[in-house]
């Protein structure tokens, strides 16, 4: 009796708290918004999106831990709360749980397999084990779902060059080129790969491309010495 009292206190004011809670999170002020969430929660102890909003800010908060055990609270309540998966998968991931942080971007994944961020997730966890093909995977399944998404050409190129697969790795940084045609990064990688591959000409182009985004870059700069001379102004 005393718990259907107190949901239907919580449902009537429901609102009203939520205004509240807005507020604190608004203003940054963390510590009112955990309190004013505790006590919503001792109102409605099962409800997975007030579990997953307290999660969310122990983890802003930078306490994994607590962030962790509340957000699993929200999973157990609601197994399909994608929000929840993803909140928790992350926060596995940044207190180096990985098989962890797999298994609930996996979840996510079979749930709704379009979701194009759970897979790079997944294929950021399966790079960090070291597991380099499952993580190539996660990265090609992502630019299925998001041709656009220049982050999985980028992490793509990178495991490729990892692996010293150079020309793997120029198709995929190519193809980024296109998509961010201002980034620096970009062009240096490209003529490391050239380099490798034995491609100087085209290796000094990327060097030197690089080099006009981006005239701080020193490591390109010492690449390009290796292969032409500059004239110090």
């Amino acid at each position: 009796m005393k718990t259907r009292i107190k949901e239907r206190y919580f449902m009537e004011n429901l609102l009203d708290n939520l205004k509240e809670l807005e507020s604190y999170f608004t203003t940054g002020d963390h510590q009112s918004a955990v309190k004013e969430l505790m006590k919503l929660i001792e109102a409605t102890p099962q409800n997975s999106l007030l579990q997953k909003l307290l999660g969310d800010l122990y983890y802003l908060e930078g306490n994994l831990p607590e962030a962790i055990a509340t957000l699993e609270k929200s999973v157990a309540d609601n197994p399909k709360f994608t929000s929840a998966l993803y909140a928790l998968g992350i926060a596995y991931y940044r207190q180096g749980k990985l098989r962890m942080a797999i298994e609930q971007f996996e979840k996510i994944i079979e749930n709704d397999p379009k979701l194009a961020m759970a897979h790079y997730w997944l294929g950021i966890s399966y790079r960090h084990r070291g597991e380099e093909e499952k993580a190539i995977a996660a990265y090609q399944k992502l630019i299925e779902i998001s041709p656009e998404s220049g982050i999985a050409y980028y992490h793509l190129a990178g495991v490729y060059m990892f692996q010293r697969k150079y020309k793997q790795a120029e198709g995929y940084l190519s193809k980024l080129a296109q998509i961010s045609p201002e980034n620096a990064e970009v062009f240096y990688r490209l003529g490391l790969c050239y380099h490798n591959l034995g491609s100087y000409p085209e290796a000094v182009k990327n060097y030197k491309r690089a080099l006009e985004l981006n005239p701080d870059n020193q490591p390109c700069r010492d690449m390009l010495d290796l292969i032409v001379h500059i004239d110090e102004p």
